[in-house]
């Protein structure tokens, strides 16, 4: 009986093989399409086991090593795009403050009536000036230092006045090196670099400009 079934069986699968239009696969019978396409699956497999795959995965992992990189470029300017509005305001806020400072510093023209109104200040605090000597100037990128050696000697609190006036100059001016000793009963002797600071005149800053450039 079951030997009859596997005949009659196989006897239907065999008539649907019979005048197969190989022109037009999509009208065959189902059990030769199935056929067909076991087959060309069967093809493809075999084919990619022997096709050199090699090359195409390294470009394929030079394509994700590089997504990857453009994936951290993009985050890493992301963030800096939105703090950009903060970097702006501190960017504006550093410059309204090297604008103060540059109209703190005076340039080479008014530089000996700076000088001036630091001896004069001395003298309104009853200070015996014995030395005011300006020194050679330090230059600077941009600016020139003006240290001046100031030796003088009075009271106390004449000292404290004067550098406390000092202090609070309109320009940029510091004390430095400073050094106090008893003179005599009741008066000081104050040593010290006053240090002052002035713009550059055009032709010094080109001079810096050669000099920088000859340095290389």
């Amino acid at each position: 009986m079951n030997k009859n079934l596997l005949a009659l069986f196989g006897a239907r699968i065999c008539v649907q093989f019979r005048g197969l239009d190989f022109g037009n696969p999509s009208a065959w019978p189902l059990v030769p399409r199935v056929f067909l396409l076991v087959g060309l699956y069967c093809l493809t497999i075999g084919l990619l086991c022997f096709y050199p795959l090699s090359d195409y995965a390294d470009e394929l992992q030079k394509s994700l090593d590089k997504e990857q990189a453009l994936r951290a470029e993009f985050t890493d300017k992301l963030g800096k795009a939105a703090h950009l509005h903060g970097l702006k305001n501190q960017r504006d806020e550093v410059a309204l403050t090297v604008e103060g400072l540059e109209k703190q510093l005076p340039n080479s023209t008014e530089m000996s009536s700076l000088l001036f109104s630091i001896s004069q200040m001395g003298r309104d605090h009853n200070l015996q000036q014995e030395l005011f000597k300006p020194e050679v100037p330090i230059y600077k990128p941009y600016y020139a230092i003006i240290p001046v050696t100031f030796r003088a000697h009075g009271s106390y609190h004449d000292v404290a006045r004067f550098a406390a006036d000092v202090a609070n100059l309109a320009r940029i001016v510091n004390l430095s090196n400073m050094t106090i000793w008893p003179r005599t009963e009741g008066t000081l002797t104050l040593e010290t670099t006053v240090r002052t600071y002035r713009h550059l005149d055009p032709y010094e800053l080109a001079a810096q400009a050669k000099r920088a450039e000859v340095g290389k």
